[in-house]
């Protein structure tokens, strides 16, 4: 029995210090838990894009955004955003040919309004204070008249299919930066005098090629600074 106790003992002291090596120390671990689940903030952004084939659509200028945000699950996030800008655009008269019927940029002022569901690529951490993610953004675009246009293309109100990329780089638990990336779709629709030839020379090509309507893509970068608190529920 003495002897039993004995071994025992030694058993248990050369464990210990095994077992005290297994895993990694959570203080010197890269990864950290994100501790708020709601998120608020602002950013600044440039759009670029051509405004389809002749840059008739509001296409390039800043913006300015106000975003709610909240942890959904540790991998999905859901949020709410709206955005303001005054963007260029030209106008084109449709009885010119291209080369001299084009005139501007002028502006036209563009709200969207959307929802965004954002899937967190580190999940509810954060690596290196950094968490970047893959995002979806649906909504509607809301665009303001230009009286300098009396054409009879309109672009008032469009849905809009926005997926991007980013990262939220973490200054403090509460306060982060977000950098952005995203493509924004939308359709564009062209009246029939577009698509004819230009009256004032109709040996001339029509001013827009192809059908009444138009898919455009364009770019959309933004930096943001947001709040971080805790749910209210």
């Amino acid at each position: 029995m003495r002897l039993r106790a004995s071994s025992l003992l030694a058993v248990v002291l050369c464990a210990h210090p095994v077992a005290a090596q297994v895993g990694h120390d959570p203080a010197s671990s890269p990864y950290r838990t994100l501790r708020y689940g709601q998120f608020i903030g602002g950013s600044v952004g440039y759009f670029n894009g051509v405004g389809g084939q002749i840059g008739i659509a509001p296409h390039q200028g800043m913006t300015v955004g106000l975003r709610y945000d909240f942890l959904a699950a540790g991998t999905i996030t859901l949020g709410f955003q709206g955005s303001y800008g005054s963007l260029d655009r030209f106008i084109v008269d449709p009885s010119k040919p291209i080369e001299t019927g084009r005139t501007g940029p002028v502006r036209q002022s563009v709200t969207v309004v959307e929802g965004i569901l954002q899937f967190n690529l580190t999940g509810g951490k954060t690596w290196n204070r950094i968490a970047p993610f893959v995002s979806g953004g649906f909504g509607l675009v809301l665009a303001g008249s230009t009286p300098e246009d009396t054409t009879g293309f309109k672009f008032r109100t469009k849905l809009a299919i926005s997926p991007g990329i980013g990262a939220r780089i973490f200054l403090a638990d509460r306060l982060f930066l977000k950098l952005e990336a995203r493509s924004s779709f939308w359709q564009i629709s062209y009246p029939a005098a577009f698509r004819a030839p230009p009256s004032s020379d109709p040996t001339k090509p029509a001013v827009v090629s192809g059908g009444a309507k138009e898919w455009v893509t364009n770019g959309w970068y933004s930096v943001g600074l947001s709040y971080a608190f805790h749910r209210p529920f």
